[in-house]
């Protein structure tokens, strides 16, 4: 279909006439083009995984059609792939994994022939666009006749007749491009800028529709809102040019099958005034949009983005001109300008709606065959791609894929392919990226473990928590853990890195503190320990199932207390929404308030923030998901954004309008985060402690082969002020630690910091 009508003044076509004094120089000839050169597997197989995933996300057919099963077309194209001894073998089995789509559009195009060098100085060919007919009707050859030549010289000489195209009664438009192998938009374009000219009534086009997906809409429901749906344009309409006052006339539009028909020549042909002379038939593409995805090794596959939506009596070929009988197109162009359209064909079905359909799991594959193993890497390599919010900041993705294609080769065992899958995820490095849900991940998440709380303190892993049991054995907080099993901590924590990832290295680093306490059921851990005092200690330990439930919560007493200097305390993470007013009626007559998030909490901010929104503020945050649709790649690359505003105080209560603390570290994730981000834009809060963990936005996740779920994070989310907040977290204001003596004490040394910031700001205010 054409391109959108653009008008463009007559100044600017007087540029382009001198712009095509340019272009139609001669020129020195280039060297004689080389053949590109063969792909490995490897490389042809990447190649094929890009446009399987393009077709999963853009083709309509998806959307609706349920006899068609895209992952067994690729399950049936692999090993030919693989196995391809020749390009033609590469092509034809790219070519059998797109016919199973049915679509004539959606193919692999015929091998393009090299171009001929033309000796240095020669001319290119005469601009002959407009020629006289039988009868004064007005032939214009936007095809054959100026094949080599920019479209930009053309553009000028057409816009400069515009008025000799307005006062033809009849007009044949000839797009065919002859010798060369395939059509161009650019016609369609030249076309769009003076449909004006061609036209003497309204006259309709039918609209188009693309498949689009708002984010990633996964296997289960998301607090993100992301949907996938049809994107319909409204039916363009062509008018006449107002300054020009077309005559009524009737137009032909001369095409073949490598011409797509443009939407100008569907809306003359349903309004009467137009007909469509088809030399060997119409275009495989006829009746919607494709975009062309090079293979390499001169493949290319063609592929169906939109589809038209049926309106009127819909187009076909007024007239079909054998191929080769070349003599008589303009006379049977003209012949059908001067009769009768017949009767039109019966009116097109409505286009299906779309039915949103996950992905199989394939649950039983837990040992996959090389080609669901690779179906696995395929399918989640294009789901980051496509629709991972934050894939500028995870390094090169594309080199991932190869990778891993590769690496499924080499799998021997349904292990090797679930560690495949998780370490291929791990790319994309995130505290909300989890792969879960195969057996071999049992053995690595230990299923037991012992009853203590553990973090990075002063660089040592420290025990922070122990429960009663834990301290019967000797454990007590502030040791620092030394080894496990006999193996030093810091190696062991190296040992499991592969395996685990985070948005920041400080949360990466905490999460690798626990992996090597955790083990197999009832096994015994034996623990290196050195205590407060420098101490060594040798401790033994049965690791059990819930061991973290016999510990203390980390934070203990009243959720909302008033501390010693009338300071108000709020323990975020055991904080309810049905607690708000009261916490705010306890705390109201404090000196400063102190807001605990070293954790997650429980939905607060929204109903938290308007009692603290000093500033007025509109705005809480910024966001920004990956919509994925052919119609506009500009679209695609930005993605779409989005403010979020701050809840307003509806029932106008009173504000709190004494200082505000905030601790954190990089337990606060997420949720957490965000309610910093409200806070902060709503209060002149400090945040006290170390970062947050860097990983904020609403989660979705996909399924692979063998049951295996994989999380990931879903919208880009910023500060109000557009900060980045990803993988840099919220940071302190106010930077405090804990240290190894702190915690053996029983000192909140960030507590502290946090009423010492409100001593004195508290002061500073009176």
């Amino acid at each position: 279909m054409s391109a959108p009508v653009r008008r463009v003044s007559r100044s600017f076509i007087a540029l382009c006439s001198l712009l095509a004094l340019l272009v139609l120089a001669p020129v020195a000839s280039a060297a004689e083009p080389t053949p590109p050169p063969v792909q490995t597997p490897i490389q042809r197989l990447t190649q094929v995984a890009k446009l399987w995933g393009k077709i999963r996300y853009l083709h309509p057919y998806l959307a609706y059609r349920e006899d068609l099963d895209w992952d067994a077309a690729l399950i049936s194209a692999l090993p030919k792939i693989r196995a391809a001894g020749t390009t033609e073998e590469y092509r034809a089995a790219v070519a059998g994994m797109l016919g199973t789509l049915g679509d004539p559009a959606t193919r692999v195009l015929p091998v393009s022939k090299l171009p001929v060098s033309k000796p240095p100085g020669e001319k290119p060919p005469s601009v002959e666009l407009f020629r006289e007919l039988e009868g004064g009707a007005l032939e214009i050859d936007l095809g054959r006749r100026i094949a080599g030549v920019g479209s930009m010289a053309v553009y000028a000489q057409i816009g400069n007749e515009e008025p000799k195209v307005a006062s033809a009664r009849e007009v044949v438009v000839d797009l065919r491009h002859g010798s060369s192998d395939d059509g161009s938009d650019d016609d369609a374009w030249v076309l769009g800028t003076i449909a004006g000219a061609f036209v003497s009534r309204p006259c309709r086009a039918p609209a188009e529709r693309y498949l689009m997906h708002s984010g990633y809409a996964g296997t289960n429901p998301s607090s993100g809102g992301y949907y996938s749906g049809f994107l319909e344009q409204l039916e363009p309409v062509y008018s006449p040019d107002p300054d020009l006052k077309p005559v009524a006339k009737k137009v032909a539009f001369v095409v073949d099958p490598k011409t797509p028909v443009p939407a100008l020549a569907q809306a003359l042909q349903e309004c009467g005034d137009g007909r469509i002379v088809a030399v060997g038939g119409l275009p495989p593409e006829s009746g919607g949009s494709t975009t062309d995805l090079d293979l390499g090794e001169g493949v290319t596959a063609r592929m169906r983005v939109s589809e038209q939506i049926p309106f009127g009596a819909g187009f076909a070929a007024d007239v079909v001109v054998p191929e080769g009988d070349e003599g008589r197109v303009p006379t049977a162009a003209l012949a059908a300008l001067r009769t009768e359209r017949k009767s039109a064909p019966e009116t097109p079905r409505a286009l299906p709606g779309g039915v949103f359909r996950t992905d199989p799991a394939y649950a039983e594959m837990t040992e996959p065959d090389l080609d669901h193993r690779q179906l696995a890497v395929i399918r989640a390599w294009n789901v980051i791609a496509l629709f991972y919010p934050y894939r500028h900041l995870i390094g090169d993705w594309d080199a991932v894929l190869p990778e891993f294609l590769e690496r499924m080769e080499r799998a021997e065992s349904g292990h090797d392919y679930a560690f495949a899958v998780l370490e291929m995820m791990i790319h994309v490095a995130d505290g909300h990226t989890g792969v879960y849900g195969h057996p071999a991940f049992i053995g690595l998440l230990g299923g037991a473990g012992i009853p203590m709380r553990v973090r990075w303190v002063e660089g040592a892993v420290v025990v922070t928590q122990a429960s009663e049991d834990a301290q019967k054995a000797g454990i007590s907080p502030g040791d620092a853990v030394r080894a496990i099993d006999g193996e030093p901590m810091a190696a062991a924590m190296e040992r499991f890195r592969p395996w685990y990832t985070a948005s920041t290295e400080a949360a990466l680093r905490n999460k690798l503190a626990v992996a090597p306490l955790l083990g197999a059921l009832d096994t015994v851990a034996h623990l290196s320990l050195e205590g407060i005092d420098g101490t060594p200690k040798e401790v033994e330990i049965t690791r059990e199932r819930g061991a973290r439930t016999k510990i203390p919560p980390q934070v203990t007493g009243e959720i909302v207390q008033i501390l010693p200097g009338n300071f108000g305390y709020v323990d975020l993470v055991r904080l309810t929404v049905a607690d708000v007013d009261q916490m705010f009626e306890t705390v109201k007559d404090t000196r400063g308030l102190i807001f605990d998030m070293r954790g997650y909490p429980q939905g607060t901010a929204w109903s938290i923030a308007p009692r603290i929104n000093t500033k007025g503020a509109k705005i809480g945050a910024q966001f920004r998901r990956s919509q994925v649709s052919a119609f506009s790649a500009e679209e695609t690359d930005a993605g779409f954004y989005f403010s979020q505003p701050l809840p307003p105080n509806d029932r106008n209560l009173p504000l709190y309008d004494k200082p505000i603390a905030m601790i954190i570290d990089d337990r606060a994730i997420s949720q957490s985060e965000h309610s910093g981000l409200f806070f902060e834009a709503a209060s002149d809060i400090h945040f006290v402690g170390e970062p947050t963990a860097g990983a904020n936005g609403d989660v979705t996740g996909f399924v692979l082969p063998g049951g295996i779920q994989v999380y990931f994070t879903g919208h880009d989310v910023r500060h109000a002020d557009g900060r980045q907040l990803q993988r840099i977290g919220l940071q302190p204001d106010v930077p405090a630690s804990p240290t190894r003596a702190g915690i053996a004490a029983g000192r909140d040394e960030l507590l502290a910091a946090a009423v010492r910031d409100l001593e004195g700001r508290a002061a500073a205010k009176k």
